[in-house]
């Protein structure tokens, strides 16, 4: 009897208290909608999520720890102006998270147990349990009791909360821990009860939990029990349709279990459907693990050439490559059936520097004292094999398993036979027999044959239901064909008349399109023509702007040379304000002339014209700060005159009356969109502002009679205030 090495795909199991990962699609569709997300609430899901993105996104770095930080912080903003505590204890958690990963692993295990004091108090049972099992992720998978005991307390507040589904997983995730470190009897302990619950909630998805069992269940020798459960996730997983990677895991274990009951030929199918599963996966591991599978179950029945072929064409595999310890024993046990030692020596040599005696995986161990002791032997070192053979009894005798203390008895009695002991091997060939007979009695293998042909009947009676229907369905394909058939006759008699009628049609189609033609060419002519008329309108827009632009110079030059004439200070300052007037027109028809867009003005633009203008026109000894802060606007002339009119008369009043006191202040202008087209401008100054009671006296100034004028232009409202300064404030909307 020889060891099959049998590599299955074995799926490593990581826990994470985040269910809700982000793809980098998912993140870039976050980004878009951040900016235009008016929902609070909702604009505070989608900042956590970029959050958890960064966190946990492959390759993070500290760039990516700091943006995640970023956005976790503004939607806990969010979350506790709107208490929203379940959003706020998920922001605390992966606060902690990200800590964690920053290295101060004392810091995050204070705040994730702030999160869960929080969520306690605040009767938060889920996002309690949440929390639990994020501590859990942090503990150091040697720490096994600590971590049960996290994943304990989160079970425990599941049930509370009522919550059998997440119950039934989180048992799972617990046997996935024992899965991993091979501690059969606690992981099948964990399994049982995530099947018994998701069994009381009617959930009929089993077959990651049946599987999982079978594995154990076969790694402690219990092969009666493993194969029902084997079978049965099979079953589901194709009714589920699965994903490859369960599948390819399901065939696997398959394939081990009917290849140590000696049905080899089976054993290799479902290793050759776990080879196409993981190619579908692009998992080459997985695929290669099988390949060695079949090579070994092909060495057992003294197909070694053909196992080679298999290794050679399947694995890419060469020795000092790396410890995969599987691999190298199955090289080593091909090439000693081949009696070719002197190509098992590389392979051997190689996995002596293995540190085999410290892989935490058994099924490892196992394979490596089981390759090196049969190496020895076939190479005359049978003496130095005894120990080896010893260790894998004690594999056997840990786990109770039976084929394994069978298989270390025969191996045991080839060393004992080697070095002459022939007494010894005597004996050691009888506990062989026991055990081998014990594993193959005649009850067992007709147990087997009958669940074997039960579960092949149930596959052949789905077969046949599905032959039935697809009879069913035939017979109405030949049903449906004869009516097709007359439908046709009848059509092609229609069609020919259709033809006819067609032809007919096509004739007067013809005529129609040439009186069509003709007068398409004159639309097309006519529309030349309203091109050119539109290009000349356009044309004379533009000049009638530039001429309007040249008039208001004009008029700003006759009034400058007026005023060299001219002695009365009063009429002087007349003048020039009216010069100021005119250039905040002449800004607007220069804008107009000079752009393709003669419609409307950019209102940002022109107030920084204007204001620089301004600014050269006076000169004063103070120190005036000009602030300015607009939103993108565009309005018509008949709105950008006044509006520019009531911004020339503002600012010039700032310049010249606010500051008479003070060396220096600001005058700051805002226009700001509030609603839909409802905007606001505001000139305001810190000077001298307005004196007591002006608005209760008889106003003579007519810069404020012209400013309440243009803004009634406006369709807007007029507002003064006077506090620490003058404050304009203009409210119209854009026509």
């Amino acid at each position: 009897m020889k060891l099959k090495i049998l590599v299955s795909s074995i799926i490593l199991f990581t826990t994470n208290a985040f269910a809700q990962t982000v793809s980098k699609e998912q993140f870039m569709e976050i980004k878009k909608r951040l900016p235009i997300e008016k929902d609070a609430a909702k604009k505070a899901d989608l900042l956590y999520q970029a959050a958890t993105y960064y966190v946990f996104k492959e390759g993070t770095f500290k760039t990516d720890l700091d943006s995640a930080a970023l956005y976790n912080s503004r939607a806990y903003k969010i979350n506790k102006e709107l208490n929203l505590k379940k959003n706020i204890t998920q922001c605390m958690v992966l606060n902690g998270e990200i800590i964690g990963q920053r290295g101060n692993m004392d810091k995050a295990t204070l705040l994730k147990t702030k999160a869960l004091n929080y969520a306690l108090s605040n009767g938060l049972k889920k996002e309690g349990a949440a929390v639990y099992i994020s501590m859990a992720s942090d503990v150091n998978d040697s720490e096994v009791a600590k971590k049960t005991q996290l994943f304990e307390n989160a079970i425990s507040l599941y049930r509370q909360a009522g919550a059998p589904t997440e119950v039934a997983e989180k048992y799972f995730e617990l046997a996935r821990i024992y899965n991993n470190i091979d501690d059969f009897a606690q992981c099948i302990k964990f399994i049982k009860q995530a099947i018994k619950i998701k069994k009381s909630i009617k959930k009929h998805d089993l077959y990651r939990e049946y599987i999982m069992l079978a594995q154990n269940l076969w790694a402690m020798g219990n092969y009666d029990s493993a194969i029902p459960y084997a079978l049965e996730a099979e079953k589901m997983a194709e009714n589920e349709k699965a994903d490859a990677e369960w599948l390819n895991h399901i065939y696997n274990i398959l394939g081990i279990l009917y290849g140590e009951l000696k049905y080899y030929n089976k054993s290799i199918g479902y290793y050759r459907k776990a080879i196409t599963s993981a190619k579908k996966n692009n998992n080459t591991y997985s695929a290669e693990g099988a390949a060695v599978n079949i090579a070994m179950t092909l060495n057992s029945i003294g197909k070694n050439q053909e196992a080679l072929t298999i290794l050679n064409n399947e694995v890419n595999y060469y020795p000092g490559k790396d410890c995969n310890v599987n691999f190298i024993s199955v090289y080593i046990l091909v090439y000693c059936k081949l009696k070719k030692t002197n190509k098992a020596r590389p392979y051997y040599e190689h996995l002596l520097k293995c540190n085999i005696n410290d892989s935490k995986i058994i099924t490892e161990q196992k394979a490596a004292y089981y390759a090196i002791s049969r190496y020895l032997i076939d190479t005359g070192q049978a003496n130095n094999s005894y120990d080896y053979i010893e260790k894998l009894k004690r594999l056997a005798s840990a786990n109770n398993n039976i084929m394994e203390y069978s298989l270390s008895e025969i191996t045991h009695f080839e060393a004992d036979s080697a070095t002459g002991n022939y007494i010894g091997a005597i004996e050691h060939y009888k506990r062989y027999k026991t055990l081998n007979d014990t594993i193959f009695n005649n009850n067992s293998r007709k147990q087997f044959n009958n669940l074997q042909l039960k579960y092949e009947t149930e596959k052949k009676d789905k077969s046949i239901k599905l032959l039935t229907e697809h009879g069913k369905l035939q017979d109405e394909k030949i049903q449906n064909a004869t009516i097709l058939r007359y439908v046709f006759i009848g059509s092609l008699g229609v069609l020919i008349l259709f033809v006819a009628l067609l032809y007919n049609r096509s004739r007067l189609k013809q005529r129609t399109n040439k009186k069509l033609q003709l007068k398409q060419q004159q639309i097309n002519e006519q529309n030349d023509q309203l091109k050119k008329l539109l290009l000349e309108k356009d044309w004379l827009l533009k000049e009638i702007h530039h001429r309007v632009k040249n008039n208001l110079q004009i008029v700003i030059s006759l009034l400058n040379t007026q005023s060299a004439y001219l002695d009365n200070e009063d009429a002087l300052q007349a003048i020039q304000n009216s010069e100021h007037r005119m250039h905040a027109m002449s800004i607007i028809h220069q804008k107009l002339y000079q752009s393709d867009n003669m419609a409307s003005i950019d209102m940002s633009w022109y107030i920084s014209e204007l204001v620089n203008y301004l600014k050269e026109c006076f000169t004063t000894n103070r120190k005036i700060v000009y602030k300015i802060d607009n939103e993108q606007l565009d309005l018509d002339v008949s709105q950008a005159v006044p509006l520019g009119l009531i911004l020339n008369e503002a600012i010039s009043n700032a310049i010249k009356y606010a500051f008479t006191t003070k060396d220096s202040g600001q005058i700051s202008i805002s226009l700001k969109n509030l609603e839909s087209d409802t905007y606001q401008l505001i000139i305001a100054d810190d000077g001298v502002g307005l004196p007591e009671g002006f608005q209760s006296i008889k106003r003579e100034s007519l810069g404020m009679d012209m400013m309440i004028g243009l803004t009634d232009q406006l369709d807007g409202t007029f507002e003064l205030k006077s506090n620490n300064g003058l404050t304009i404030i203009i409210t119209f909307t854009k026509k």
